[in-house]
């Protein structure tokens, strides 16, 4: 499968950590994004330290 791109990524780490800084689960943001893989969600992640 193929991961984001590294501008993709950098846009979606940035949203994520805006909406987690906001008080949203992690779980619920991904919901709003269907497009997103397992994988993406697992660079996403791990660009946030959440591991």
């Amino acid at each position: 499968m193929q991961i984001l791109s590294g501008i993709k990524l950098k846009i979606m780490v940035r949203a994520f950590r805006i909406r987690i800084k906001n008080g949203e689960a992690f779980e619920d943001i991904a919901a709003d994004y269907p497009a997103l893989t397992t994988d993406d969600l697992e660079a996403i992640k791990e660009a946030l330290n959440l591991e």
